[in-house]
């Protein structure tokens, strides 16, 4: 480590320069890293590790690692036992972890041997950049994202180089690397004080990504699913004990298929023509990677990885003497939950605890969640605020059903609709969807095909519709605003949000009593002297007054007949594409999702309707018994096989 005299021109400030070696540098960082941690988590850390000094080279196993990071709680069990896919994603989540903690020298992953183990030194490196700490002191204009689509890319590489030369001139060959600092380092300098020194926010190493060619890595997009898989299941459980939060992940992991399914519909995001038999042999660019998670889901991996270590190896929460399972926060303040009992002890009507249904369970829960949170939506969804107010397949398929559920609740829903994609047989034959064909405008030429490559016959077709306002009767006039988002939940992952209009307001629903059904998008609907017509938008979706049809539309060419309240798709494959997705509904359900005001509100409202009808009922017994003697006399009740009476 040397000081390099600086000249007018190496900055506006006469910026010190140094000279280190790649050895020095990755000491430095570690150091700085070790700055950054609280004494009770180093404590706690050191414990975990069972180690004196986190400057120690122990190796750290994929077992240890998920030990530390919480998705395990038996160091003797094997991870393939319990899920095969799970245990895949462990195995990416680790090298993902030790790319990261090769930094700034990324490319050191390509030339050491893959066999080898993740150390002490670049855990904690990892543990600091999926933590966000790292933006107190690299380049606030730090691409995370890139970082994580390199931890993600790098090992595939390395397997295919399988130790080859590489012939790409990383910075870190050099044996010498020039860097500024803040003050000049001085030998009696402790690691910390020097580490403090460096402008790690300036080096170029790190700046550049080591100068790795990010265009042409690539990354399987089966390891890509898995790792999606694991961050939904992951983001599902909600903040509870860590015993308890444990339960509730062993038991997603063993439902690993039905949120592995939800991973590769947000992968067909990326490349619509992706499906289950394919995904071992495509691959997935960092254009690909960046354009879809920044649009659909930008805080996705960072959210996913910042509960694994915050919860895991940064946690300070210690387990009891005696137990394994069981644990303690420190410090633990047990008033808040007192009160949260003694208040519930107090009421006497309580909201209906959530259950899962056909529609709306634990995986696409967490799928709707994170991409309603991703599209930036203030509404936040999770199964501690969602009601069931409507299922089909419980209160059954009626208008007059649906109004009846869903239009006391006073504030935001979620609708979802799903169904089969009709076949042409049933386009032709079903009478019932002829009607409706007659009614609903056809875009289409009877000679055009009417689906692309992309959609086929046995998809199953699912929608979901978030509204921030209360439902209301409008066959006149539409409501709603420009919160409102049309996401397409199945066969892929798309969305639709409201376009901003001073004219049109955001006003694309209707809901309509009188033979017309319900509408996102669309002008308002006729029914005139017996003939009904419908009105759709360029972006619509149309359900039909029985709900047992149903038709989402997406036109790209504007027409002067039609009114356009939603965004067209931005998915690469679709944006240019005419297209319609026509159903047969099969489930429909709406929830009401509630802040905890709403909540309390709507709890309020439905407690004093259960009085109310316990009043009514109380008077119908009282008043009964003066009127009986005079019921039985006119026959209307009692022996009923006498002859009756008159007056």
């Amino acid at each position: 480590m040397g000081q390099i005299a600086s000249s007018a021109n190496d900055g506006k400030n006469n910026a010190i320069l140094e000279s280190f070696s790649k050895e020095q540098i990755m000491d430095l960082l570690s150091s700085r890293c070790l700055t950054l941690l609280r004494n009770v988590e180093i404590t706690s850390i050191t414990n975990k590790l069972n180690v004196t000094s986190l400057r120690e080279k122990n190796v750290v196993t994929p077992t240890d690692l998920a030990l530390l990071l919480q998705l395990s709680n038996d160091m003797d069990r094997d991870n393939s036992s319990v899920n095969e896919s799970f245990n895949r994603a462990l195995k990416i989540l680790y090298e993902s972890t030790r790319v990261i903690g090769s930094l700034p020298f990324l490319s050191n992953y390509t030339k050491t041997d893959t066999s080898g183990g993740l150390t002490i030194q670049e855990l904690l490196i990892s543990s600091l950049v999926h933590s966000a700490r790292y933006k107190k002191i690299f380049n606030s204009q730090y691409d995370y994202l890139k970082l994580i689509f390199c931890s993600l890319a790098l090992p595939r590489l390395a397997v295919e180089t399988n130790s080859e030369e590489s012939s790409v001139d990383f910075l870190s060959d050099k044996p010498k690397v020039v860097e500024q600092v803040r003050y000049p380092i001085r030998e009696e300098d402790s690691p910390d004080i020097r580490s403090k020194k460096v402008k790690w926010d300036t080096f170029n190493i790190i700046n550049n990504y080591d100068d790795i060619d990010i265009s042409s890595l690539k990354v399987n997009a089966y390891d890509l699913v898995q790792i999606i898989t694991l961050f939904l299941i992951i983001s599902s459980i909600p903040k509870m004990k860590r015993d308890l939060m444990h339960q509730k992940l062993v038991g997603y992991i063993e439902r690993w298929k039905e949120f592995e399914v939800y991973g590769l519909y947000i992968l067909k995001y990326i490349n619509i023509n992706l499906n289950a038999t394919n995904l071992q042999t495509e691959t997935i660019t960092f254009e690909e990677f960046q354009t879809t998670f920044n649009r659909c889901l930008p805080n996705f991996f960072q959210n996913g990885f910042s509960i694994l270590f915050k919860e895991g190896l940064l946690s300070t929460v210690v387990a009891k003497a005696g137990s394994n399972n069981s644990s303690k926060d420190i410090p633990n303040n047990p008033e808040p939950q007192k009160q949260e009992e003694e208040a519930t002890k107090k009421k006497k009507f309580k909201l209906p605890k959530f259950e899962e249904s056909k529609l709306v369970n634990a995986a696409s829960l967490s799928y709707i969640s994170n991409v309603v949170s991703g599209l930036g939506s203030s509404i936040e969804i999770s199964n501690q605020n969602l009601i069931k107010l409507y299922a089909g397949t419980e209160a059954g398929f009626s208008i007059r059903s649906l109004e009846s559920k869903i239009f006391k609740w006073q504030a935001p829903t979620l609708f979802v609709v799903s169904g089969k994609r009709l076949k042409n047989k049933t386009i032709d034959t079903n009478m019932r969807y002829q009607q409706f064909k007659t009614e609903y405008p056809q875009y289409f030429r009877s000679s055009e095909s009417n689906k692309h490559d992309w959609q086929n016959d046995n998809d199953k077709i699912t929608y979901a519709i978030l509204i921030n306002q209360p439902w209301k009767n409008s066959n006149k006039k539409n409501f709603g605003d420009e919160n409102t988002i049309i996401l397409s939940l199945s066969p892929r992952l798309d969305f639709y949000k409201s376009i901003h209009s001073t004219v049109l307001n955001g006003e694309s629903i209707y809901f309509n009593t009188l033979g017309l059904g319900i509408g996102f998008g669309n002008t308002q609907p006729v029914n005139k002297n017996g003939v009904k017509k419908y009105f759709p938008g360029d972006v619509s979706l149309t359900i039909e007054a029985n709900l047992e049809f149903a038709v989402f539309r997406h036109i790209v060419a504007s027409s002067a007949n039609t009114s356009t309240y939603f965004e067209r798709s931005h998915q690469s494959q679709v944006r240019s594409s005419d297209f319609e997705d026509r159903f047969m509904i099969t489930d429909l359900e709406v929830w009401g999702i509630g802040s905890t005001k709403d909540l309390e509100e709507q709890r309020k409202q439905w407690e004093w309707e259960q009085k109310q009808a316990e009043a009514r009922q109380s008077v119908n017994l009282r008043s009964l018994g003066e009127e009986r003697a005079f019921l039985e006399m006119v026959g209307l009740v009692g022996n009923h096989n006498s002859s009756g009476g008159s007056i």
